[in-house]
């Protein structure tokens, strides 16, 4: 079957459908029963799609508007979730919602556990507003690690292990599909290495305290905002950017998603040159992939303007 996007409303219906009281999931090696895959974020959803092909059905569990990583799902949403094969996850704390379930460890993959001593700490639990999701505090961990790519290698590797371990007579062509992803993903890295020698020894803004990885993997050390932008920052806010932008005029400014029109015009107008490095934490009008070479392409366009 071709593998698409399949929405967790699509899944809550299937399982309302077949009995969701049931309290034990069918085993993962049953053959007698199309094998669901559910992934947190859309990065681990397109490593799945890409290594799986067409033996499972794959679905990210958040809607696809917000940060994933921030998603509380409901009841009926839970019991979707439980009758799920595989559920892939990202480590460091990013999905809060599975204190709220029992789950047999055989559904639980953590893609990152093999790299947990380079989880990066976060100093404390400040709480703060973050788009739609209101006030709310982060994992004790920075969680956006699949952007170093040498990490996101580590995650597809341990879902192509999985499904190796699932279907063994699929083994050939996974780790086939597992080889052609890892060369993407380290073409992914060494752009982005490339584009760090770039900026050595530059100022750099972010607008959010996502790009942990990203910063250390790529030597891009930066300072982070709390700017959302879709939110038309404060007068202080702007103020605190000026005094900062006066110190550092070669100041560059990096976005998680597009700013408003009005946002950007006036941060074009303090002379502020600014660009998006998104982590496509969700599924968009482009798949990760996508989304990460047109970083890559956006850095390259502002190294070429110089």
């Amino acid at each position: 079957m071709k593998i698409k996007a399949v929405f967790l409303g699509y899944l809550i219906l299937g399982t309302l459908l077949s009995a969701c009281s049931e309290e034990t999931n069918t085993p993962l090696n049953a053959d007698n029963k199309v094998v669901e895959i559910i992934t947190v974020n859309n990065p681990l959803y397109y490593f799945t799609t890409r290594l799986a092909g067409d033996l499972a059905t794959v679905s990210l569990a958040a809607p696809t508007e917000g940060d994933p990583s921030q998603w509380n799902p409901k009841l009926e949403e839970l019991l979707a979730i439980k009758q799920a094969d595989l559920i892939v996850l990202n480590g460091a704390g990013y999905s809060n919602w599975l204190d709220k379930i029992s789950l047999s460890s055989k559904q639980l993959l953590n893609t990152s556990l093999a790299v947990k001593a380079q989880w990066i700490p976060l100093p404390k639990q400040a709480t703060h507003s973050h788009g739609p999701t209101g006030e709310h505090s982060h994992s004790a961990y920075a969680i956006t690690i699949w952007m170093d790519m040498t990490i996101a290698k580590q995650q597809a590797s341990a879902i192509a292990d999985a499904l190796i371990e699932r279907w063994p007579e699929q083994q050939s062509v996974i780790e086939q599909r597992k080889k052609e992803l890892l060369q993407t993903l380290s073409e992914l890295d060494e752009g982005y290495r490339q584009q760090g020698k770039q900026r050595a020894g530059k100022q750099l803004i972010y607008s959010h305290p996502v790009y942990q990885y990203f910063e250390r993997q790529y030597q891009l050390a930066g300072y982070s905002l709390h700017w959302e932008p879709t939110e038309m920052p404060s007068d202080s806010q702007w103020l605190l950017l000026q005094q900062q932008f006066d110190e550092n005029p070669n100041s560059l400014f990096i976005w998680e998603d597009t700013p408003a029109p009005l946002i950007a015009e006036r941060m074009a107008a303090m002379g502020m040159k600014s660009i998006v490095i998104s982590p496509a934490a969700n599924i968009g009008e482009q798949d990760w992939l996508t989304a990460q070479q047109r970083n890559l392409q956006r850095l390259q366009a502002l190294s070429e303007a110089r």
